[in-house]
């Protein structure tokens, strides 16, 4: 009788042994698991991170012509040299016009984008609902005609779409033009990137993954009457710590392939002293412009500059 106790006693110990060595299994399997899943996040960050890069760089050249309301000339003004955007008349367009003075500085402390040294543009990229101008994927189908009665028709009538391809997503056109670009439900807090402007053809491009919409901190927060969004000014400062930001410098270039410029003349000042053309026919603008523009050199900051 005393060996049977003995023997399950013995059975007892391997037992509880042998789960204890289990559940430091578990745990250790659990641990490995979530360390995975906090690299495979901080890597889709990084990813995230980088592409915006490429979203910035297409803003900063997107934004050297086109934006303000009216046609622009490059970041650095390919009719003269001087600092950019500038309009047709060699003037700022007019809804930056009372931002900057005329070397491309702010007007004030408080000058956003695009003025040299003024606050950086912020664009956080959250899913629309449906972006402006948004197209159907969906193929429209314009059959060639077989009967001999259509193919007597002229070419232009024959190769004519009967149905409109490609269809807009909304149908009327003032919806077509602004779409809905409320955030879609769980397309927010992805990335973003910063761009400022440090001199006349040099930006700081910042480019981040996280739920901070591009603020830096909290006072800008504070600026934009947005506390509402983040609560605590602590927890602002936690959503930041959590994040991965990229920093760039960029030097925007107009050297690029045709860029040429027919006409001479232009509002600010007119090469032409003759006949007083008329600057607002369509013969007496500038053609062949200068495109978007490249880069110079695009470099990776691996410090945090002063200002961004």
């Amino acid at each position: 009788m005393r060996t049977y106790h003995a023997r399950r006693g013995a059975l007892l110990v391997v037992v509880a042994g042998l789960c204890s060595l289990l559940a430091v299994l578990a745990f250790a399997f659990l641990m490995r698991m979530r360390s995975d899943a906090e690299e495979a996040g901080r890597l889709s960050q990084d990813i995230q991170a980088r592409v915006m890069l490429s979203s910035a760089l297409m803003y900063v050249q997107e934004t050297s012509r086109i934006g303000w309301g009216v046609e622009t000339y490059g970041w650095r003004d390919v009719r003269d040299g001087l600092p950019g955007p500038r309009g047709f008349d060699g003037y700022w367009p007019v809804k930056v016009a009372t931002l900057i003075n005329d070397d491309g500085r702010g007007s004030s402390t408080t000058a956003t984008f695009p003025a040299i040294a003024g606050r950086a543009a912020r664009l956080p990229m959250y899913v629309m609902r449906t972006p402006p101008f948004a197209i159907k994927s969906a193929m429209a189908l314009n059959a060639v005609p077989t009967d001999l009665a259509s193919l007597a028709l002229p070419w232009d009538q024959l190769v004519n779409y009967t149905v409109p391809d490609p269809q807009p997503v909304l149908e009327l056109r003032s919806d077509f033009i602004e779409g809905d670009i409320r955030p879609l439900a769980g397309g927010t807090s992805r990335s973003w990137f910063r761009v400022y402007r440090l001199d006349v053809a040099k930006f700081i491009v910042t480019c981040g993954a996280g739920a901070s919409q591009g603020y830096r901190d909290w006072d800008e927060v504070v600026l934009d009457e947005n506390e509402a969004v983040f609560g605590t000014r602590q927890d602002f400062l936690a959503i930041r710590a959590s994040e991965t930001v990229l920093w760039y410098e960029a030097a925007w270039s107009d050297h690029v392939t045709g860029n040429t410029f027919m006409h001479g003349h232009y509002g600010r000042f007119s090469q032409r002293y003759f006949n007083h053309p008329d600057t607002g026919h369509a013969a007496e603008q500038p053609n062949m412009r200068q495109f978007a523009g490249t880069f110079s050199y695009i470099q990776r900051r691996f410090d945090q500059p002063d200002a961004w």
